[in-house]
């Protein structure tokens, strides 16, 4: 198996307005024989990060971060995509310089300002069976039309220097640039 962990999946041009992965671009942090997770990495909550710390009775400097939504997935799950120079007792680590936390330990380091160079906090993560994401990619799932995703190298500056629809932009960018330089 060719894992996938690591790289952006990033939503088609051709989907449609109407379709919920409509501009989404994922960071995949697990695919092996037992299936693929990932994370939605530029949809935006309004819900700030430092209300989710002060509503645990923490308090976390100065932030205007807002929450992720991650996924549709385990939506009571937080998890922080983040650079891998910092660590936490749930520390796993992807590619390319990110790394995935998950604990309340995590919680506590930020809250006395032991936090990592760049990070993302979300909610809930995406997640797919065995072979699904491979049958996606290939067209040939039943409930995904033809060409739904595009694949790219995660690189920390489209995960954490931008957001939205500019994240999404740069993501399909890098993705064609990979793409044609495959065959040159």
């Amino acid at each position: 198996m060719n894992s996938k962990a690591g790289k952006l999946l990033i939503a088609h041009p051709n989907l449609s307005s109407n379709n919920p992965w409509y501009k989404t671009v994922i960071y995949l942090f697990d695919d092996d024989t037992n299936g693929s997770k990932g994370l939605v990495v530029n949809k935006a909550s309004s819900y700030r990060v430092s209300n989710f710390f002060s509503s645990r009775g923490m308090i976390l400097g100065l932030t205007k971060e807002t929450m992720r939504y991650g996924g549709p997935v385990a939506t009571k799950t937080i998890l922080m995509l983040h650079t891998d120079e910092w660590y936490s007792s749930s520390t796993g680590y992807a590619k390319n310089g990110v790394a995935i936390s998950c604990d309340d330990f995590m919680l506590e380091k930020m809250s006395m300002n032991n936090q990592p160079e760049l990070w993302r906090m979300c909610v809930g993560l995406c997640s797919w069976q065995p072979g699904q994401l491979d049958q996606e990619l290939e067209g040939k799932y039943p409930y995904r039309p033809e060409n739904s995703w595009l694949t790219a190298d995660a690189d920390p500056s489209i995960l954490f220097e931008c957001d939205g629809d500019k994240q999404w932009e740069k993501a399909l960018a890098v993705s064609s640039r990979q793409l044609i330089n495959q065959y040159f």
